[in-house]
């Protein structure tokens, strides 16, 4: 994985976003706890990234690494996300929305090219289906919480209808 650059004034040089997750207690709720998801990016090339589910924004500092600029959105404004982005010197490749629905999503979707997408939202079924629907023309999805059955039984039933590929918590469909 890249290094991340010094940015603010007394950031360790070549802090990378796994480490300082970890540093701060920010890896439980993250996808980047799973090594799979952090495996995954090292054999992908992405531009764009569309994140639906921001929560405090590790994974979409981990994803900044892989990709050029990331659109995250989310219902909740949590404002981890913000000091997370700031300290590894993100703020500018990270878009994030507060919405309210996915009819504010598909908005601003229009508006965006974009050739990846990571769902890790709601995790119900129906919300699961729904955000893949937005975004899927971009040809390369990624679903997370795909293991947890007892809890979000919604995404292995979604992703296992998609054909997606799973590994561990994730799930990879693509055109």
């Amino acid at each position: 994985m890249e290094c991340l650059e010094k940015h603010m004034k007394g950031q360790r040089v070549g802090m990378n976003v796994y480490e300082y997750a970890k540093e701060n207690n920010l890896l439980k709720g993250s996808a980047i706890q799973n090594p799979e998801f952090r495996e995954f990016f090292k054999d992908i090339k992405i531009k764009t990234i569309v994140e639906i589910g921001t929560f405090r924004g590790i994974s979409s500092a981990y994803m900044a690494n892989f990709a050029k600029t990331i659109f995250t959105f989310d219902i909740i404004n949590y404002k981890a996300k913000y000091k997370v982005w700031e300290d590894l010197g993100l703020t500018k490749r990270i878009h994030y929305y507060t919405v309210k629905n996915s009819s504010e999503i598909r908005q601003i979707l229009d508006k965006i090219k974009f050739d990846f997408a990571f769902i890790d939202d709601d995790h119900q079924y129906e919300t699961v289906k729904e955000n893949f629907a937005l975004v899927s023309h971009c040809g390369k999805v990624l679903l997370h919480d795909v293991a947890k059955l007892k809890k979000f039984p919604g995404v292995k039933k979604f992703a296992d209808e998609i054909g997606a590929e799973v590994t561990g918590n994730i799930a990879y469909w693509h055109k």
